[in-house]
């Protein structure tokens, strides 16, 4: 079967909405020229030079025998030290037709939009739509063609209107911060006479000029009109809104391809569809946005940023105990990321180096292993050779996207990770890099747990365990205390206990018998046990009681964690369950005061007395066992929606039972009272959307349940701020 036709894309945070136009673009023209393609990126760019370097060899993986030709667009890269190590790679190792989008000299064929017109079109707005006749030119670096070439098109306005073009009235500057603060510094200081307006040739200087200027105490535009260029969305969020000029990303993307596909075949070629930029016109330059249309938010989108927040992605990771395990839980979570409308055309691949899971001086920093093994959404597992990128048997006839993503934690390479999706680009998101991140960190976590494992074992294995759950027996802890005492002393950290006793056994082994309760013994003891930490010792004690001793330097603060991570736990697996069964623990805890006086056989008075003092205490709730599993259905209920009319009342109508009766055994089964708990749900839904949208506070408000006075009274209660200044920390 011939090779498919495919070109390769190497870009930069792709899940920023001016590059997915590029990129858009670029996958357009591919599919109607016939190609498809490899996109290579990044999903974390930093200054960690450790992260930097296991960033880097994703392109190891891009072998150019399977491609026909490359567009790399380098200033979609956060900073020099990546495109420069793109540019030398490319230069070093690539024999295929390159297309460099940038207008950067080289020897790469390059592309670029025109820009030089669109800065003279947004110039001749100010002049004859605003009557401006003093006027200024910010823009990059003197050396750098970008700036040059929008520097030319502002002359270009200048002439046409007749006036003054002298060289003083274009200032080079950095597309950053600096140059725009200095600029405004200059003004108010009376160094630089005051224009009409700045042309802004970029979006970036244009948002920092009007800070300047507006904190030096001018005003935006009534003293000085500004303008941007490029179209990001922070520009219309700004107060002054920027007036700035957005580019057609997706043209560009398709002159990008149609200009390989020259590189490739000698034949010329023209963009499936040709656009063109716009200008934007808003309150900066003086224009009257109240009739500017807002750009649909898509609600895909909405429920996809709200679902990855909603859930514990970290968390599920983090409890797999092997790889199989681990990826089961990737490839259940997968949909948080996913629109919904795309979920079954995608396929997500985990391809892992041979020795993705040593630690040590032995882990691989350079390069992957010649032989991969490949997970996949569809079922697939495989063993690879690196030389295809993607097993051959997986490919298809029809057009498609893969996306490559570096799979490593710092310099530690464990592979990549591929995202093959059909037009769907949109399911490489936000959510998707931090889906990644995730996946790197949760590998880093399983190879650090197994290598601890085998130390444990060999550790254990001269010491007897309970014959059921496998864990410690309680009586050991009299030989094993003076070994726990002096490791507490030594590392001077103070010791906490805490008793566990697992509720619903004696109800289970009536109603199903001696194995099912023995195997609901099993799966708490498996919490309890995943649950632990390193220097925490976990024992069986009677039936269906269990201690944890450990020692730490915050006490209070690790045994209430662990108390409420098993809490979770047990909730998680009673609702999601296959069984019936109603699975919670009843805990105790104490901080040792005074460790080094105290006896193996005063320890174990102190535990019993524990587990005594947790019995006393049950009896007193068993009223609330009657409603148990109604309460947890309830309590989830509330927090996935709590924009519903919650009220005692209510709930205590959904259960028969008296409001009164119903505050009492919900604040006995969860240890809170509803009212509380009702408003913490809100709460953290508010602050979820704050943090993670853009929706305006009044509908924030009713996706949580309050009217709009009442949500701005309470959070600014609760949290000592208001909801905006809460959104504008968090950013």
């Amino acid at each position: 079967m011939a090779r498919k036709k495919r070109i390769a894309i190497i870009m930069g945070r792709i899940y920023k909405k001016i590059n997915k136009n590029l990129i858009s673009g670029m996958l357009e023209q591919a599919k109607a020229l016939g190609y498809s393609a490899f996109i290579f990126a990044l999903n974390e760019e930093c200054d960690n030079k450790k992260i930097t370097h296991g960033e880097k060899n994703l392109f190891h993986a891009l072998d150019f025998s399977l491609i026909d030709g490359v567009v790399y667009a380098p200033y979609t890269f956060c900073s020099y030290d990546y495109y420069g190590y793109i540019d030398n790679f490319l230069a070093e190792n690539c024999p295929k037709p390159i297309v460099r989008v940038g207008l950067e000299n080289g020897q790469f064929a390059p592309v670029w939009y025109n820009d030089r017109s669109e800065i003279a079109e947004i110039t001749l707005h100010l002049i004859y739509g605003h009557n401006c006749k003093k006027l200024l030119c910010l823009t990059g670096p003197a050396e750098m063609p970008v700036a040059e070439n929008r520097a030319k098109g502002f002359i270009d306005a200048i002439r046409k209107a007749g006036l003054d073009d002298s060289a003083d009235n274009v200032i080079y500057g950095d597309f950053w911060l600096a140059a725009a603060k200095k600029l405004a510094d200059e003004i108010a200081g009376h160094i630089r006479e005051m224009p009409d307006a700045v042309v802004c040739t970029n979006d970036t200087m244009a948002l920092a000029l009007c800070d300047a200027l507006t904190e030096l105490g001018y005003s935006v535009p009534n003293d000085i009109r500004v303008t941007g260029y490029d179209g990001i969305t922070e520009t219309r969020m700004h107060v002054p809104s920027i007036t700035t000029y957005r580019t057609s990303q997706e043209m560009l993307g398709r002159r990008s391809v149609c200009l390989l596909y020259e590189q490739i075949t000698g034949e010329h070629c023209e963009p499936v569809r040709s656009d063109s930029g716009v200008i934007l016109c808003r309150e900066s330059c003086g224009c009257d946005t109240r009739y500017e249309r807002e750009e649909p938010y898509d609600n895909d989108r909405r429920l996809t940023e709200e679902g990855y927040m909603d859930c514990m992605i970290s968390a599920a990771f983090h409890d797999a105990e092997t790889l199989d395990e681990l990826v089961d839980e990737m490839m259940t979570m997968r949909y948080k990321f996913m629109y919904n409308d795309k979920y079954a055309e995608s396929r997500l691949f985990l391809c892992l180096c041979s020795d993705w899971d040593n630690v040590g001086s032995e882990y691989r920093r350079d390069g992957y292993s010649d032989t991969m093994y490949l997970i996949g959404t569809d079922g697939s597992r495989c063993n690879f050779r690196l030389d295809e990128i993607l097993p051959e048997a997986l490919d298809t006839t029809d057009f498609s996207a893969t996306f490559f993503l570096p799979v490593h934690f710092q310099d530690q390479c464990y592979g990549y990770i591929a995202l093959d999706l059909q037009e769907n680009i949109d399911n490489f998101n936000m959510e998707y890099i931090k889906y990644c991140r995730e996946v790197n960190n949760a590998l880093k976590y399983l190879s650090t747990k197994n290598e601890l494992k085998r130390l444990l074992y060999r550790q254990s294995v001269s010491l007897s365990r309970d014959e059921l759950t496998g864990l410690y027996v309680f009586e050991n802890c009299r030989n094993m205390w003076a070994e726990i005492r002096d490791s507490s002393i030594e590392n001077h950290e103070q010791l906490y206990m805490v008793a566990v006793t697992a509720g619903g056994i004696r109800h289970i082994k009536n109603k199903y018998g001696s194995v099912e309760s023995d195997k609901c013994i099993m799966v708490i003891a498996d919490i309890l046990s995943k649950s632990c930490r390193s220097r925490e010792w976990l024992f069986k004690a009677a039936d269906r009681s269990f201690v944890i001793i450990g020692s730490g330097r915050r006490p209070e603060k690790r045994a209430d964690e662990y108390i409420k991570k098993i809490d979770e736990k047990m909730w998680k697996h009673t609702i999601t369950g296959a069984e019936n069964h109603i699975l919670y623990a009843r805990s105790e805890s104490m901080i040792v005061e005074d460790t080094a006086a105290l006896t193996a056989y005063d320890v174990a008075e102190i535990i019993e007395g524990m587990l005594r003092s947790i019995d006393e205490r049950a009896k007193k709730q068993l009223s609330s066992l009657i409603h148990y599993s109604e309460l947890l259905k309830l309590r989830r209920d509330i927090f996935v929606h709590p924009e519903r009319s919650w009220s005692g009342d209510i709930c205590s109508r959904k259960l028969s039972i008296s409001k009164s009766y119903f505050y009492k055994i919900y604040s006995q089964t969860f240890g809170v009272n509803f009212i509380d708990d009702l408003q913490k749900s809100r709460l953290n839904c508010a602050k979820n959307l704050l943090t993670s949208t853009t929706l305006l506070l009044p509908d924030i408000a009713e996706r949580c349940g309050y009217d709009y006075y009442n949500f701005m009274r309470v959070f600014k209660k609760e949290f000592g701020m208001t909801p905006t200044q809460y959104r504008k920390n968090a950013q």
